[in-house]
Order: C-alpha cells, then sequence, then structure tokens
C-alpha cells in the first residue's frame, strides 16, 4: 500500500463517525488515565526508588521494577492504540469490517489497561 492509498482510505474512515468518535475517545482516556496514573505514581517511586510492576493472586507480588520503568506502562498502551488506529485507517477502504473491529479492540484493550492500572496504582499507594 502506498502512502497516497493510506491517505485516501484514512479519509474516508474519518468521514465515518463511530470509527472517528471511538478514535477520538480512546485516544483521550488513553491520555488522561496515563496522565493520572503518573501523576501518582512518580511521587511514590521517588520516595522509594521502586515500583511493584505485577501481582499474582497465586505468586503474591512477583515483578518489583525501578520507577523508572513506570514510563514504559503508558508507553506501551499508547504504541498499541497507534499501530491499532494507523492499521485501521488504512484498511477502511478494502474493508470497512476490519477497520471497526481493529478500534473496537483497541477501545476495549484501553478498558483492560484502565482497569490494571488503576489495580497497579492500589498496590503502589
Amino acid at each position: 500500500m502506498h502512502l497516497d492509498d493510506w491517505r485516501f482510505s484514512a479519509k474516508r474512515a474519518w468521514q465515518n463517525s463511530f470509527i472517528r468518535w471511538t478514535i477520538l475517545v480512546d485516544g483521550l482516556v488513553i491520555l488522561a488515565s496515563s496522565a493520572f496514573m503518573l501523576w501518582r505514581l512518580i511521587p511514590a517511586g521517588l520516595r522509594t526508588g521502586v515500583l511493584v510492576m505485577h501481582y499474582n493472586v497465586y505468586l503474591g507480588i512477583d515483578s518489583v521494577q525501578a520507577w523508572p520503568w513506570i514510563i514504559a506502562v503508558p508507553a506501551v498502551m499508547l504504541l498499541a492504540f497507534t499501530v491499532n488506529t494507523l492499521l485501521a485507517l488504512g484498511v477502511y477502504r478494502p474493508d470497512e469490517l476490519a477497520a471497526k473491529a481493529l478500534v473496537s479492540l483497541s477501545a476495549a484493550l484501553t478498558a483492560v489497561w484502565c482497569i490494571a492500572g488503576f489495580f497497579l496504582l492500589l498496590m503502589n499507594i
């Protein structure tokens, strides 16, 4: 796929209200929850030097990292959102259903990520 084909597909996809509003709301939720999580966790990490990164109900705390690793959590979600959005916009013209599925998958991943971020906050604060 050439850049001009992708741009034409993206323009057509942006005209679809479901795709446009899902991308906008999903992006805003990711930015707001990332900002809130980093606002709460960075001071806790600076105080202790480490943060709990994963909790398993069978083993308990099984991953403790230095506090700068907390930046990787929102960065991975932002990367997944960006890749899904770019793919959805590019695939819209040949397959509208696949584009809607990618955008919906991104929204579902964001919901799961927000829940995981909430419990990560509970573990560290």
